[in-house]
């Protein structure tokens, strides 16, 4: 092989490199991308895992008082004014 020969082959290496390089670059991004949008439309339609509540979180949820809301008032009862 002759040395113009070997210095062609050498870009025509180095380029066919940085495609490759470039194409799976691109393609990574693009899973990745593909990755978020899955997670994010599962966790919208609740397909998703449930994250586990904190206990804190628990107890700010429950009822603190003892009385039952007005909307649980036995039926016929006239609401409070």
């Amino acid at each position: 092989m002759n040395p113009t020969s070997a210095r062609h082959q050498a870009r025509g290496d180095e380029r066919d490199n940085r495609r490759v390089f470039v194409f799976a670059t691109i393609v990574a991004v693009l899973v990745v991308i593909g990755a978020l949008m899955y997670f994010y439309a599962a966790d919208k339609r609740g397909e998703a895992p449930q994250q586990p509540a904190t206990p804190s979180a628990q107890v700010r949820q429950q009822p603190q008082s003892s009385t039952p809301p007005a909307a649980e008032a036995a039926p016929g009862a006239q609401p409070a004014k």
